[in-house]
């Protein structure tokens, strides 16, 4: 493999305009110079493609009817032709250093089928303005990886979604096994491919601070749906490979039980707060069934009785 492998990133873009200009130029200003850039346009009908045009032959711009995220992950890769393949949201935002990095961690380990990074959240300021943050030279640069997040990731990843999709970096090969992001999951499509990827390869994450996380009210991730999706995702992990790791790794019951019984406590407070009493209450009751100690799951289950009421 040459010192600098063709490296694909994708995009996926969907009524972005106001963002997607500065995540493309935080790949395209990247200190690394084999890279292809797929921004993938999921039916917008804001001014992203208006946007996008200044940037001419340097990137690549496939167009599909508006299908979600997953779909337009899957059609860029599709057609990226890298020997690597890196992931970016089109609000979140590449830190310099960041590609060079995560290739050259791949190349020196050829064991890991990927390798991502830590990353901030970045939040708007009073004004609802991104100013993008000033990090310490000591946080992009820091060496060596997190050695507790890192590994075969499979019985970690019960616990949480540990891998952020903007910090990913993976190999063509790990791409072609995994195959493609379930489009039928509206949320937590990314969390499904990391337990199908941890099935076939350690993972490691690098301490540096690489990527920006942009935080905002439009997020899909905070909008009340009526499927509860990290616990589909557990779920079908655990109906297709069960609670043991292809480390041997086994997590206990009684653990996943306890991060399942959030998730539903989560999903019916999101509910209680802005979506469906009659879901929250359900959910409240899913989440008793599991821990039924927890006071605070009885209080909220009796306020979404409440509010079912008025």
């Amino acid at each position: 493999m040459s010192q600098s492998p063709l490296t694909s990133v994708i995009i996926p873009a969907y009524n972005c305009g106001q963002y997607i200009a500065m995540a493309v130029r935080s790949v395209l200003d990247q200190d690394y110079p084999n890279i292809e850039v797929i921004v993938v346009n999921d039916g917008s009908t804001d001014n992203t493609l208006e946007v996008l045009a200044q940037f001419g032959a340097r990137i690549v711009v496939v167009n599909q009817p508006n299908s979600g995220v997953a779909a337009a992950r899957n059609l860029g890769m599709q057609t990226a032709r890298g020997a690597f393949i890196a992931l970016l949201d089109a609000d979140d935002l590449w830190l310099p250093g960041k590609l060079r990095k995560q290739v050259d961690y791949l190349s020196a380990h050829p064991e890991l089928g990927a390798v991502y990074c830590a990353w901030r959240e970045w939040r708007p300021d009073a004004h609802g303005e991104f100013t993008v943050p000033q990090l310490s030279r000591a946080e992009i640069e820091q060496d060596g990886v997190e050695e507790q997040d890192s590994g075969w990731l499979y019985n970690k990843l019960f616990l949480e979604s540990i891998i952020h999709t903007t910090t990913l970096l993976m190999r063509r090969e790990i791409m072609e096994q995994v195959g493609a992001f379930d489009p039928a999951l509206r949320r937590g499509q990314d969390y499904d491919y990391w337990f199908r990827m941890s099935r076939l390869a350690p993972i490691h994450k690098l301490r540096a601070v690489l990527s920006l996380y942009r935080i905002h009210p439009e997020s899909i991730s905070h909008q009340p749906h009526r499927a509860n999706y990290p616990v589909l995702v557990i779920q079908k992990a655990l109906d297709q490979w069960g609670r043991i790791g292809p480390d041997g790794t086994e997590t206990a019951q009684t653990v996943i039980d306890g991060v399942l019984s959030r998730h539903w406590f989560n999903f019916g407070y999101l509910h209680l707060q802005q979506g469906d009493p009659k879901l929250a209450y359900q959910a409240f009751q899913r989440s008793l069934r599991l821990h039924p100690a927890r006071v605070k799951t009885w209080i909220n289950a009796a306020r979404s009785l409440v509010k079912m009421a008025l």
